[in-house]
């Protein structure tokens, strides 16, 4: 998956209208351009689809390749600019269209008065004349747009295309480049995996979503026409899903409650073949599905079972009822956990119950936070460290994931000079491994396909719980060409309920079409977005960086 697009950019269908948007202008300004102005064009157009291999696999290795990064920022650079000469080009045309439409009325009307006299009782000669007429009024229109425009717009308009032709050239080398690197054995992207022994002996919180869990796992429901329940459990990423199923699922597994325990990791990829031939714990990997699920049947039949999914990702319906077949022949009273950063996965695979897990509650997140960032030592020791701790907490939306993140960078030094500094970072600024808050919410993002992309990373542009209405938020994602559609107020509300059900976006409770993104989910943004975005939030005269196309 792509480590992420420059800013929030996306890139590949960005640059694609803004190509053929300088091919359109240009291709009108063809007959007063220098010839090798019209080769470049077709140049471009010939390498466009090359153009958006290139920023793909860019935006894939830009991670680990700082050159990468540093080439797709010019890309993002170059497009900007040429989005400024366009913009004014939009401008041009629309005002003249407003101003001077008697201009071309009277040219139509001209021309039309000029050939009725030849109109007299020859149909074809009445169609020869209004084509006539409709070329002289096509031609006034051109000639208009030609005027439109000074020999410095036309310098800027080629300025624009030499720049896409130098990042084109650049990308030829790209490729090759690439080529070399696909020649060498491809690793495999490290998800990160998970199983049931918990990564600490101690659990914080939780009991009311615990006890309830457990009542779940105990019922018997005696109106489904299964021997088992699906329970969904969903949250973002880093928020505890998978501890918290950690510690029921050992609870159940030490009491023998179900005669069969199993816990799969699933991750990206929902393998029904692998995941049966897991459940089975059969030696003979190299059996088929069908030997795979009858041996599980087997296993399963008359037993009751527990059975944890835990990191389901994309999933189809029917791979849900390919991998639940054997479960038909398990004992009344069999349960499936799921956990689940989507809703949709969710509600897919016919969940008796979905719980929606949060953050924890404040009480018990000091506690877990004062053990992530004083470890042995008592925090009343450091009154002062405890103050900017406390102050630290209130940003983190009760994450456990982000306060270990957080709290081992604390840890590293009790002193003050340390914490206060790390309290002015935003999450995104601190330095992060592999499996902190920021690694662990990217491919939540990555997954996301990139019409729904640039529509999260815009919300970076307000502060932490800003209220957004729909209807407000439908007119600038319509401004900013998100909506590229006959019907954008449809398409932005499936826009706005895929990213609800995917938890990128949260309604506000008790306001009707208003909606507000997760903090952590925020930091998330402003990190992807990389400073395109900027917020005035004090009155006082600000300096805006270069790099800014969005300001708040």
């Amino acid at each position: 998956m792509a480590a992420s697009a420059v800013g929030g950019w996306v890139a590949s269908a960005f640059i694609t209208k803004l190509v053929e948007k300088v091919c359109t202008y240009a291709g009108d300004q063809y007959e007063y351009q220098r010839k090798d102005t019209k080769e470049k064009l077709s140049t471009l157009e010939k390498n466009l689809s090359s153009i958006q291999t290139a920023i793909h696999i860019a935006e894939r290795v830009q991670a680990k390749n700082i050159a990468m990064g540093s080439w797709l920022r010019r890309i993002k650079d170059a497009a900007c600019q040429a989005e400024d000469v366009l913009d004014l080009f939009d401008y041009r045309v629309l005002q003249a269209q407003a101003e001077d439409r008697g201009m071309i009325s009277s040219v139509a009307s001209a021309a039309a008065g000029s050939s009725s006299s030849s109109s007299s009782t020859v149909t074809t000669a009445s169609t020869t004349t209004s084509s006539s007429s409709s070329s002289t009024v096509n031609q006034s229109v051109r000639l208009l747009k030609r005027f439109l425009f000074s020999d410095e717009d036309i310098d800027d308009l080629i300025s624009v295309v030499n720049k896409f032709v130098e990042i084109d050239s650049e990308m030829q080398r790209f490729l090759e480049f690439v080529k070399i690197e696909d020649s060498k054995p491809e690793q495999a992207v490290q998800w990160r995996t998970t199983s049931s022994m918990p990564s600490s002996e101690k659990f914080f919180g939780r009991v009311n979503e615990e006890n309830n869990l457990k009542k779940l796992l105990v019922q018997i429901n005696e109106q489904s026409s299964q021997p088992y329940d699906v329970i969904s459990i969903v949250g973002i990423g880093g928020v505890g899903k998978t501890a918290l199923v950690q510690r029921v699922y050992n609870h159940f597994h030490d009491t023998h409650h179900f005669d069969l325990t199993v816990w799969l990791h699933v991750s990206d990829k929902f393998d029904v073949g692998r995941l049966t031939k897991e459940m089975t714990e059969s030696d003979n990997l190299s059996s088929s599905l069908d030997q795979a699920q009858r041996i599980l049947r087997d296993r399963l039949n008359g037993k009751k079972a527990l059975i944890v999914l835990d990191d389901v990702w994309n999933v189809l319906r029917s791979q849900l009822e390919n991998l639940f077949k054997p479960l038909k022949f398990a004992s009344q009273g069999s349960k499936v956990i799921v956990t689940t950063r989507s809703k949709n996965v969710a509600s897919m695979n016919a969940s008796t119950e979905i719980m929606e897990l949060h953050g924890l509650e404040d009480e018990d997140y000091w506690d877990f936070f004062s053990q992530c960032a004083f470890g042995d030592a008592n925090p009343s020791d450091f009154p002062q460290l405890k103050r900017i701790g406390q102050e630290v907490v209130s940003k983190l939306a009760g994450s456990p994931l982000a306060a270990m993140t957080v709290g081992s960078s604390l840890k590293a030094v009790l002193k003050e000079e340390h914490w206060s500094s790390i309290c002015g970072k935003k999450l995104c600024q601190i330095e992060q491994k592999e499996d902190d808050i920021i690694s662990v919410l990217r491919p939540s993002y990555e997954h996301l396909p990139d019409h729904l992309k640039q529509c999260f990373v815009y919300f970076a542009l307000f502060p932490k719980k800003y209220h957004l209405r729909g209807d407000e938020l439908i007119q600038m994602w319509r401004a900013h060409g998100f909506l590229d559609t006959q019907t954008p107020d449809e398409t932005a509300r499936r826009y706005i309920n895929d990213l609800l059900q995917l938890l990128f976006i949260e309604k506000v409770p008790n306001q009707e079409d208003h909606y507000v993104v997760h903090d952590l989910l925020h930091d998330f943004a402003e990190s992807v977005s990389n400073g395109e975005h900027f917020r005035i939030e004090d009155d006082f005269n600000v300096c805006i960086p270069r790099n800014v196309r969005h300001a708040f």
